[in-house]
């Protein structure tokens, strides 16, 4: 009988390590689900989308200069190439002392200037926006 009631105890215990440890197991899934609800509304598009918004502009007028620009214009220095470097281009001023705006420098790649030719009809108005905000962080 000794080795019944030993079995009984061994049994029960094992049922109370089942329960037990299915409720570990059921709170560590509700942990991880919460965690990753929380981290989901942390770097959910709407969160930053104005950064990642951003990044990706720049990104685009990175590219963009690099195709319609870069044979012109060094973008890490203010050293001539064919024309004027723009690095810290909105630190200085266009010719005739106008200050360099968003709306100017969108006019000016548009229309073009003394020696640049003009992008309107190569670039879209969100490429010249995408070029811009590249221009902006030199």
């Amino acid at each position: 009988m000794k080795k019944g009631i030993i079995y009984e105890k061994l049994s029960s215990s094992r049922r109370l390590a089942r329960v037990w440890g299915s409720s570990a197991a059921a709170a560590g899934l509700v942990f991880c689900a919460i965690s990753g609800f929380a981290q989901s509304v942390r770097t959910s598009p709407g969160a930053n989308s104005a950064a990642g918004a951003s990044v990706l502009l720049r990104s685009q007028g990175q590219g963009l200069f690099r195709q319609h620009c870069a044979s012109c214009h060094y973008a890490d220095s203010r050293a001539q190439k064919i024309s004027v470097g723009l690095k810290g281009l909105y630190a200085r001023s266009f010719s005739g002392g106008r200050k360099v705006t968003d709306l100017g420098l969108a006019k000016w790649i548009e229309e073009g200037g003394k020696d640049m030719p003009g992008f309107k009809e190569t670039l879209k108005p969100g490429q010249v926006r995408a070029l811009i905000s590249y221009i902006k962080t030199l």
